[in-house]
């Protein structure tokens, strides 16, 4: 009778410590998943997961920090429970808001995983990205036996707006009546290789709805128109620029006209991957390197203005057999506005763009020869 009574009080225990487990889950649901991961030192990780896509969601965690937090958390005292607050469960987050993808694993198995913000250092040029911990940067981190963790996964554009930086590289011509003047031989024709255009553009891109987004901002551009004929010199006239012959005795080498603007541009865009991005990364202890590639097609239009901060012309040619070189500053009759149409098209990483001016370069009469010209421009965007 002792035996059956000790038997029965034991069974009542156990019956008593796995009640609330059954209470506080619903058994018609499935399992969840147990992971057991057994250490040299006989110690253990137990993960405890609802099924295999929370299971993946680990991936994006930091555990060697979770492990130091919990290491400081215990100090030298006997703890049997510990848990560690972590707010809004996003503190050991190591990625920004994206789509992971585990290697070798289909489209089939993402796992979203959000983060606001990071901490880390982050240096970002076109493409490339370099985040570093600077708490836990070691120099050896960079050593070539270090055994580094790649992956890659899809980062989706999770905001409403987002800011970045873009250059536009592009070559300049202009038009009168709609022809270029090299088809007439004028003398103010340009030399497409070599009148370069520099946009440096600080931008938003806002999302609209569906596909369709809007890129708004401002920057800075430099326009370089560079003559066919280096013989010929830019000077500002009594009432028009003038684009005139040197003498025989002067051997001309380069003669350009350079106008700077500050802009605002406004572009509705059709982006039909949603502004997402595929992201290659390479880990390892203390530093993310990241390369970025744009997928899908995009296209949009909008209008541009500006406002001319500065110009000026140089020539540069020989005379006697010594080069010389003529620089002078002034607003050589340009429009002090301009304004204009801009198209943008892209496919995967290749970005172009298009600008005209829908005003004229010079103030009305005062173009050479009383012509009248609109600049254009065609290039791409890094």
């Amino acid at each position: 009778m002792n035996n059956m009574r000790t038997i029965l009080t034991t069974y009542m225990i156990v019956l008593m410590a796995i009640a609330p487990v059954f209470a506080n889950n619903d058994m018609s649901k499935e399992p969840a998943d147990t992971v057991v991961i057994e250490l040299e030192n006989g110690s253990k990780i137990i993960i405890y997961t609802r099924d295999r896509v929370e299971l993946k969601k680990l991936q994006g965690y930091n555990v060697n920090e979770m492990i130091r937090d919990l290491n400081q958390s215990l100090g030298d005292n006997n703890v049997d429970y510990l848990e560690l607050e972590n707010g809004d469960g996003d503190k050991y987050l190591i990625d920004s808001p994206n789509v992971l993808f585990g290697e070798g694993e289909g489209d089939g198995d993402t796992v979203v995983i959000d983060r606001e913000s990071l901490d880390n250092i982050r240096i970002r040029v076109g493409g490339l990205e370099l985040d570093i911990d600077p708490e836990n940067f070691d120099v050896d981190d960079f050593d070539d036996e270090l055994e580094l963790k790649k992956y890659s996964y899809v980062q989706e554009e999770t905001e409403r707006t987002r800011n970045f930086f873009n250059m536009d590289i592009g070559s300049n011509n202009w038009l009168s009546n709609g022809t270029p003047p090299s088809e007439s031989n004028a003398p103010y024709a340009v030399k497409p290789f070599g009148s370069w255009y520099l946009g440096l553009n600080w931008l938003n891109k806002t999302w609209v709805g569906g596909s369709v987004f809007l890129e708004w901002g401002g920057g800075v551009s430099w326009y370089n128109w560079k003559m066919e004929d280096t013989d010929i010199e830019i000077n500002k006239g009594a009432t028009q620029i003038e684009f005139l012959p040197v003498a025989n005795t002067i051997s001309g080498q380069k003669s350009k006209l350079t106008a700077s603007y500050i802009n605002f541009s406004v572009v509705p865009m059709l982006d039909f991957s949603r502004g997402s991005k595929k992201v290659k990364a390479t880990s390892g202890r203390s530093f993310t390197f990241k390369t970025y590639r744009k997928s899908g097609f995009r296209i949009g239009g909008g209008m541009y203005a500006g406002y001319r901060m500065g110009s000026r012309t140089k020539f540069i040619f020989k005379e006697d057999g010594n080069k010389e070189k003529n620089k002078e500053s002034d607003h050589f009759y340009l429009q002090n506005f301009r304004y204009g149409v801009r198209g943008q098209l892209g496919f995967r990483s290749f970005d172009m763009f298009v600008l005209y001016d829908l005003n004229e370069v010079f103030a009305s009469g005062r173009g050479p020869g009383g012509a009248k010209l609109n600049a254009f421009t065609i290039g791409v965007t890094l």
